[in-house]
């Protein structure tokens, strides 16, 4: 499987402390299943948490040693979750921005309380400025959850989404889980990613036992697109596919209540 938003660079947002809790964090991901992660740290225009790109590289080089000398094997790209701002077109401009890995995606992601003013637009101009967008678990935003419609026009518009493993399990509450299932049950979600600051903290068990019964709601294959194809295609730059509809989605969405 592919992380697309994950937390494992340490010593730079409210991720791992040390490299040893990101080499930690890393054989949790191995033994999840993933073999290729995009370390994530938090960019929030006008904090403290506005790490420079090289300071983001040369961590990812930190890591990706220490996980080849504990003999491990898994793969980290660089990227960013950066917070959804109007200071994103100029940050583009001046080069401050990392996209996740090679591609011209950015994690985009939207606030927990109230949406930015001007938030539409700001999405469009990002995308007239050539990258796409994965906005990072939209379900976890009570304005997005609470109104399906801006999500059908975000999608028509080339917004991906991204929701959170740790969705589906409620660990950020009903609203969330409920956006969540009903938005696997429409066929509104393009990956998945952990999202993961520390080894353990995103209970990387109860990951596998929600990817089954995420396979019942909506089948292997669109799980199989979700965690691996479509994460995949995203970092070579290619158009991500939609879930596909199958008599599962509606079928089993009870059973994660």
């Amino acid at each position: 499987m592919i992380d697309l938003h994950c937390h494992i660079l340490h010593a730079i947002d409210d991720g791992p402390a040390t490299i040893e809790e990101s080499v930690q964090t890393a054989a949790a991901l191995i033994e999840t299943g993933y073999g290729l992660v995009v370390a994530t740290p938090h960019m929030i225009p006008g904090t403290a948490w506005m790490p420079p790109i090289n300071h983001v590289k040369s961590r990812v080089r930190q890591i990706n040693e220490a996980i080849r000398l504990a003999g491990m094997e898994l793969e980290i790209l660089s990227g960013m979750e950066i917070a959804l701002d109007p200071l994103i077109p100029d940050l583009l401009d001046d080069g401050r921005l990392l996209p996740l890995g090679n591609s011209s995606c950015l994690l985009v992601e939207p606030p927990f309380q109230q949406l930015p003013p001007g938030w539409r637009q700001l999405v469009f101009t990002i995308l007239a400025k050539g990258h796409t967008i994965l906005m990072a678990h939209p379900e976890r935003c009570p304005q997005l959850s609470a109104n399906p419609k801006w999500i059908e026009d975000l999608i028509q518009s080339g917004v991906y989404l991204q929701i959170n493993w740790g969705s589906f399990l409620g660990h950020y509450g009903k609203p969330a889980k409920r956006a969540a299932i009903r938005w696997a049950q429409t066929g509104w979600i393009h990956c998945l990613a952990t999202d993961s600051h520390h080894p353990g903290r995103r209970h990387f068990a109860g990951m596998q036992k929600a990817a089954v019964k995420l396979a019942e709601m909506i089948g292997e294959a669109n799980l199989c697109q979700l965690t691996h194809d479509n994460p995949q295609r995203l970092l070579r730059d290619e158009p991500l596919h939609p879930m596909v509809a199958s008599g599962r989605m509606k079928k089993h969405w009870w059973r994660f209540w």
